[in-house]
């Protein structure tokens, strides 16, 4: 008899590493061409966009760098903030 194992969340994304698969495939095709940018003219930029892209897509507990960025400045940007001043008495 043969014995499968399944994930525990069958509906999640497809992780490798630190990244979705769509997100790999889109930083290697990115340090690739990158690379080949470096080498014939000398420029660092697409390097670094690049590096920059898989920093912002990391993933741990399935949010990424760049969602948690985007809900703090929506907190402290762009949500209504309430401060109310009491007494110790009231």
């Amino acid at each position: 008899m043969k014995t499968y194992y399944y994930p525990e969340n069958l509906r999640a994304s497809v992780k490798l590493w630190f990244w979705n698969v769509r997100d790999f495939i889109i930083i290697c095709a990115g340090i690739v061409l990158s690379v080949i940018v470096l080498v014939n003219l000398w420029n660092i930029l697409p390097l670094a966009w690049t590096g920059s892209f898989a920093f912002l897509t990391i993933r741990t507990d399935d949010m990424a760098i760049i969602d948690y960025l985007i809900n703090a400045f929506r907190f402290f940007v762009l949500a209504d903030q309430r401060f109310e001043c009491r007494a110790k008495g009231e």
